[in-house]
């Protein structure tokens, strides 16, 4: 992937594009705009999921220094259901997931918003129950308010396990990145070339055993010194 700085108007055309190129996603329906590297969209999707979609897609395009989403979700007729129907559809895809085995989540629905609460042990257990949550029909809006339990460890040994965790990314230049650790909640600050480092960065930190919170303070700032193609 280019780490190099892009202007604008090829950071717009190229998110149209991948937009576009994306079966899961009606591109018509989405107007683009970029404004020092930050991309917005407006328009209309189908679903929460086409939503979270779109945006995902925008955050690994090179360039983008940041991402804004004003998507109106227009639900077919047929994906209308009542707040029960969907409290139970999501107890549902929760309680057989794998991964969440053993995990205590509820879902509490109100006109189609989703709030999540209870806790899990680890970070991608939390993202998950989100994740499974949001591709459900009829679903406007998730509100993930689950926890992660804390496990017993000292800050400098969450510390060490975090820096070793970016190290071993090919794709993360560690001397860029500063780790902090306090009370198990790891700050993370510095610069990354692109989106895609910086999820790397924060996953990496939330792998670690211990780690309650990570703050992500790190800032994408695309390399200057080359003409876009």
């Amino acid at each position: 992937m280019s780490e190099w700085q892009h202007d604008d108007g090829w950071i717009a055309q190229a998110v149209r594009e991948e937009l576009e190129w994306a079966p899961h996603v009606d591109a018509a329906r989405i107007t683009v705009s970029v404004a020092g590297g930050v991309a917005h969209l407006s328009g209309h999707v189908r679903s929460l999921a086409e939503r979270k979609a779109a945006e995902r897609i925008v955050r690994h395009i090179v360039g983008v220094r940041g991402v804004t989403a004003d998507l109106a979700i227009d639900r077919p007729a047929a994906q209308h259901h009542s707040d029960t129907e969907i409290a139970r559809r999501a107890a549902d895809v929760l309680a057989w997931d794998v991964q969440l085995a053993g995990a205590d989540i509820r879902a509490v629905v109100d006109n189609g918003h989703v709030t999540l609460t209870g806790t899990v042990d680890w970070q991608y257990q939390r993202e998950e129950a989100e994740t499974r949550v949001h591709r459900l029909t009829g679903v406007l809006d998730v509100n993930n308010g689950i926890l992660v339990r804390s496990a017993p460890a000292d800050d400098a040994t969450v510390r060490a396990q975090v820096l070793r965790a970016l190290e071993r990314h090919a794709e993360i230049d560690v001397s860029h990145i500063t780790v902090a650790v306090d009370g198990g909640r790891v700050t993370l600050t510095g610069t990354v070339p692109g989106f895609a480092q910086r999820h790397i960065a924060e996953n990496a930190a939330w792998s670690a055993r211990g780690v309650i919170e990570v703050i992500d303070h790190v800032r994408v700032e695309p390399r200057k010194g080359k003409t876009p193609a």
